[in-house]
């Protein structure tokens, strides 16, 4: 891979950082390409977020300063973000992170669509968007994500990489204030959040949602909650305060934490409770919610059977049903897992916990954080997205297969033959009927149409450019849709980033806002 990168999770935490916890005097005050690293500073002309005004490194002395090196599109990065503001709680001021955002994806360049995901993931801490890796190239950045520590007298003094580092980065901060505790700086940075110059709107970053013969549920994710609505739009319900949280009970005083898949079953709703790392069930009868998996830690890959209540999960992100059994893309472990909904047993299904885009049985093949699902007939769809990918798996002869993609580094935005199209990021995925499936290209800002008779895929909607225009399918705008559902004739899209639910007609090929109302 390039620079060897993506060397993610579980890595040894025998790192630099630990040799220094282990033999306190020894540092280093050089990258590995640099014999001086306090002669380097942030290129004036970068491009900063949550700011008033762009930073230098000078103005950090005094601080424990944690240069994290993520890419926004990559699970454990995600991952990584919530350890990060556990030690920006914990340190106040005396402690700088800066996110130093090094795109693998063209996409992930456009500090717009950067500004969206600061506010997202709800980031509090200063980003820089370092398009070309100046600053991930000075300090020997390899992998994603990628922690260096800078002391407060400006001497760097090691790294971490990979996700799992909160020990070893808390115990390094709480030595070096000790150390230097005569210099700390204690004055807060010139912090100016994105979120509070975000326009208000009904619906925040919607990711997923679904639709039943009766109703359409909408993953209103940055707001951590449900909303239900009624096939014309008519909000019916809303589950959830608000707030992020892991809380069951009443509609609206439970808790979500950035939820994403959806699926309808008879008496209700399953939610994959993204950001809890748990599976919730909305009893749409009581109007009451459950945790039926997980509950709020983060798991490793691992094989066998568990209660569902008494396993960690790790980013469920999408959900598929074929009774007895809710299939769930955790996007944290690159695995399909399934519930047994009568048994209450859960388990690994297909994917062996590597990252990688290898076919074959269910037990040796590999995805690359599976982020969407969709059952038609004896196939499970996958919007496989790190690889850019789409893959199936056969249910009953439990196969994988690829239908579009060959690598993580390999994507782009071309329509064609399966063997020659390419997509970026793909996020959604909702099967039309046996011969055709819809995905949400979503680092494309498209929707895609692939006919698995021609072996071919064509985008119905999409410039290719981020944007909001409606219209034709050809000149009309998305702004990274991450969910699909299919309403009669009606593609009914989360688009993400515009904050809203679009509609594709199928017929007369228009794109036009799906309103709700009160």
């Amino acid at each position: 891979m390039l620079l060897n990168l993506r060397r993610f999770a579980f890595l040894s935490l025998f790192s630099t950082l630990l040799l220094l916890l282990l033999t306190p005097s020894w540092t280093t005050t050089a990258s590995e390409h640099n014999s001086d690293a306090k002669k380097f500073e942030f290129d004036s002309k970068l491009q900063w977020l949550n700011v008033e005004r762009p930073l230098t490194l000078k103005e950090l002395r005094g601080k424990v300063t944690v240069l994290d090196f993520w890419t926004y599109g990559c699970i454990n990065c995600m991952h990584v973000l919530v350890d990060l503001a556990k030690l920006e709680q914990k340190y106040g001021n005396r402690l700088a992170v800066i996110g130093v955002h090094t795109p693998k994806f063209d996409n992930e360049k456009n500090v717009e669509t950067l500004r969206q995901i600061v506010i997202r993931y709800d980031i509090h801490h200063p980003v820089v968007n370092d398009t070309d890796w100046q600053i991930g190239n000075y300090y020997g950045m390899r992998a994603w994500p990628t922690q260096v520590v800078i002391d407060p007298a400006g001497e760097v003094l090691g790294k971490v990489e990979g996700e799992g580092n909160y020990d070893v980065l808390d115990q390094v901060i709480d030595r070096l204030l000790d150390k230097h505790s005569e210099v700390i700086v204690d004055k807060p940075l010139p912090i100016s959040l994105e979120k509070d110059r975000l326009k208000r709107s009904f619906l925040a970053a919607p990711g997923k949602l679904t639709v039943s013969d009766r109703y359409v549920a909408i993953s209103d994710t940055l707001n951590h909650r449900i909303v239900l609505a009624s096939h014309d739009g008519k909000v019916q319900r809303i589950f959830g305060d608000g707030q992020a949280g892991l809380r069951d009970g009443e509609s609206e005083t439970v808790r979500f934490s950035s939820p994403q898949g959806l699926v309808f079953n008879d008496n209700g709703l399953f939610v994959a409770d993204t950001g809890n790392h748990a599976v919730r069930f909305i009893d749409l009868k009581l109007g009451s919610v459950n945790t039926i998996a997980g509950g709020g830690k983060r798991e490793l890959s691992r094989a066998g059977k568990f209660d569902a209540l008494e396993v960690s999960l790790r980013s469920p992100w999408g959900l598929a049903l074929r009774e007895p059994w809710l299939y769930i893309a955790m996007a944290g472990t690159h695995q399909i897992w399934r519930l047994n909904l009568n048994s209450g047993q859960i388990s690994s299904f297909a994917g062996n916990g590597r990252e990688g885009i290898v076919n074959g049985d269910v037990v040796d093949a590999t995805f690359s954080q599976p982020s969407g699902l969709s059952i038609s007939g004896d196939w499970l769809y996958v919007a496989d997205a790190e690889a850019s990918a789409v893959r199936r798996v056969n249910l009953d002869r439990k196969r994988v297969d690829t239908l579009i993609g060959t690598g993580l580094f390999d994507f782009g935005d071309r329509d064609g033959p399966f063997w020659d199209a390419m997509l970026q990021h793909v996020l959604g995925i909702a099967a039309l009927d046996e011969a055709s499936i819809l995905i949400a290209d979503t680092y494309n800002h498209k929707l895609r149409l692939l006919d698995l008779s021609k072996r071919s895929v064509r985008t119905l909607v999409g410039t290719g450019k981020p944007g909001n225009r409606l219209g034709t399918g050809e000149k009309a705008q998305l702004n990274e849709p991450g969910g699909l559902a299919v309403l009669g004739r009606k593609v009914l899209i989360a688009d993400t980033n515009n904050h809203r639910i679009a509609q594709y007609d199928l017929e007369t090929q228009k794109l036009d806002e799906w309103r709700l109302f009160q």
